[in-house]
Parts: structure tokens; C-alpha cells; sequence
């Protein structure tokens, strides 16, 4: 996937700002697909979306991620490091695919159809008041009962059969949770945590931003260029005529 031109980035960055992370996330990815309408993206499966975002990761800053956590048991400062092409080894599918998995299941004696969510489903339970209602509306938007008035609503189920349907949806996309296993070496505490490709890319392009910014600034000031010629140019030009400013 290539990856966007640096004016294109900072358009996203800042159209992007207001914004929730899901609309952000899809910003993002629209970047790297041009020609595709938002509206289209976000039908995406979450795990196919969350994928076009691991590559274009890749594209914009390389595989190697460098970050920090801290340690859950002791609260120890760890230094995390992974390859983006270790999470996308055994994936072949298509960000461009927007058909959501879906799976025929028995409920109570009548057939049901339950589907992996996309970010337009996330964008309309984002209102609920609280984490176990935007989980009813979920599962109520992913499950469908066709032509058939007796079969049970996602509101009528019981707690332990909507929460037995929620992981046969999560298991419909598992590129949607992807989960990390870190150890810490203080105190030996072992856990997985998941890694949030959607905040992490959007928060390494909102430290980027203003560093761009500054540099459009300076050279700018020093040679009289528009920002479109400036952003036009290749990172390395650009740095190079930043040390001659500076020099």
C-alpha cells in the first residue's frame, strides 16, 4: 500500500481533530485509498479495516514500532518493540473487501445470521449511555432473524446467551482485537494487552503534524515557497534544505 503525500496526510490530520476515533481511524485509511468514499470504507469489517491501517503504518513510518507501557502488577515503565509485518505474516486479506464475515447459527430453535461489525456500526452505538447498552445495540445491529416474527430479539436474550453470541461475533473477525504478550522483567508479571493500530497511527501523525508545520514554517521564511511546494518535496530534500536554513 503506498502511502499518502505529506499534504494529504496533513489534510486528513486536520480534518480529523474534531472528530471521534472511529471517524479519525476511517480519515486515516481514506487517505490510502483514494477514489473509495468514506461511507464505503466504514462498512469495512473492523479487522479489514484495522489492517489497511497496519499497512499504511508501514508506508508512512516502517515496520518497526517502538513504544511504552506500564507494567499492570508493578506499574514498571516498559519499552515494547514489535514488527508490523509479524501481525500481517498470515493475512491475505484485502482492506478493499468490504463483505463482513458472517456465520448461520441455531438460536432457541429458529435460524439466525450473525455478522462481524463494521466501524459504521461502532459510529451508531457511540451514543449509548454506557458499555452494556452499546453492547445490546451492537449485537442488535449484527444479528438478523430472516422472515421469521417468533425468533428472539437481541434485547429479549438473556445476559449469558448475548454475551455467547459476542464472542461468536468477535471470532467471525479476530484481526479486530489484536493482542500483544509482554512480560515485565521487575517483577515477572506475564499479560497480554491490545495494541489499538487506530489511536497509535493517529497519535504518532498528531505528533507528526506540527513537526511539519514547523518545517513548512521555516522554509517558508527563509526561501519564500508556498506550503504545496514545500510539502511536494521528498522528506530527505526537504531536510536538507532545513540544514541549509539553519546552517
Amino acid at each position: 500500500m503506498p502511502g499518502p503525500g505529506a499534504h494529504e496526510l496533513l489534510q486528513a490530520w486536520e480534518s480529523g481533530l474534531p472528530r471521534s476515533p472511529t471517524n479519525r481511524a476511517l480519515t486515516l485509511l481514506a487517505t490510502a485509498m483514494p477514489g473509495t468514499p468514506v461511507e464505503e470504507i466504514a462498512t469495512l469489517p473492523i479487522g479489514a479495516r484495522d489492517v489497511g491501517l497496519l499497512r499504511l503504518r508501514s508506508a508512512l513510518f516502517g515496520d518497526r514500532v517502538e513504544a511504552v507501557c506500564s507494567c499492570p502488577s508493578c506499574g514498571e515503565p516498559l519499552d515494547v518493540s514489535f514488527d508490523l509485518r509479524d501481525l500481517l505474516r498470515d493475512d491475505n486479506s484485502e482492506a478493499t473487501d468490504a463483505t463482513a464475515s458472517t456465520r448461520q447459527l441455531t438460536l432457541d430453535g429458529h435460524q439466525v445470521t450473525v455478522r462481524a461489525p463494521s466501524s459504521l456500526d461502532l459510529l451508531a452505538v457511540a451514543g449509548e449511555p454506557d458499555l452494556l447498552a452499546a453492547r445490546r445495540a451492537l449485537l442488535r445491529r449484527c444479528l438478523a432473524v430472516a422472515g421469521d416474527s417468533g425468533a428472539p430479539s437481541a434485547d429479549s436474550l438473556p445476559d449469558d446467551v448475548a454475551e455467547a453470541l459476542g464472542t461468536q461475533i468477535a471470532a467471525l473477525d479476530p484481526r479486530a482485537r489484536i493482542e500483544l504478550d509482554l512480560g515485565c522483567a521487575a517483577c515477572g508479571h506475564n499479560w497480554r494487552t491490545v495494541f489499538d493500530i487506530a489511536g497509535f497511527l493517529w497519535a504518532e501523525i498528531d505528533a507528526w503534524a506540527p513537526r511539519i508545520l514547523r518545517d513548512v514554517h521555516t522554509l517558508a521564511r527563509a526561501y519564500g515557497w508556498r506550503e504545496a511546494d514545500i510539502l511536494a518535496m521528498s522528506a530527505r530534500r526537504r531536510q536538507s534544505y532545513l540544514e541549509l536554513a539553519w546552517s
